[in-house]
């Protein structure tokens, strides 16, 4: 089904800096891609990366000293898949909010993959670690 599979843990002797996932995995998309691109929008892609990885630092043990994310990426030849997986710690499962205020200040990353993603879902794990995917299709 997947072409490709990538898979790496990123973390830190500090806190895990969400720009260096997002560059990695454009990297490995890049190299897996081969540079044909065309047809997938990466910049949607990094937003997703960004807004799952702050939520698994923000919310989770992924945040703390030496904290991290199992960071997976998939390739085929007409779709792409992310998943991250933190390190556990949160009171509950990734999901969109029930409601938002306008003048909130978070709350809205599920909802930006959400809008953007093909498709995405979350997928429990051990030792209340959870994994938030998305794919996008070209």
């Amino acid at each position: 089904m997947w072409d490709e599979v990538h898979a790496e843990r990123m973390c830190s002797d500090g806190v895990l800096d969400v720009r260096d996932v997002r560059a990695r995995v454009r990297r490995t998309l890049a190299g897996a891609l081969g540079g044909n691109v065309h047809g997938f929008d990466l910049d949607d892609v990094d937003l997703m990366v960004c807004e799952i990885t702050t939520n698994a630092v923000r919310h989770g043990a992924s945040g703390l000293p030496g904290g991290g994310v199992w960071v997976t990426v998939l390739v085929s030849g007409d779709r792409l898949r992310v998943e991250i997986q933190d390190d556990g710690g949160s009171d509950g499962r990734p999901l969109i909010p029930a409601q938002s205020a306008g003048w909130d200040e978070s709350g809205r990353g599920l909802m930006v993959v959400n809008g953007l993603a093909d498709c995405w879902g979350t997928l429990p794990g051990a030792d209340g670690r959870h994994t938030v995917w998305f794919e996008v299709v070209r």
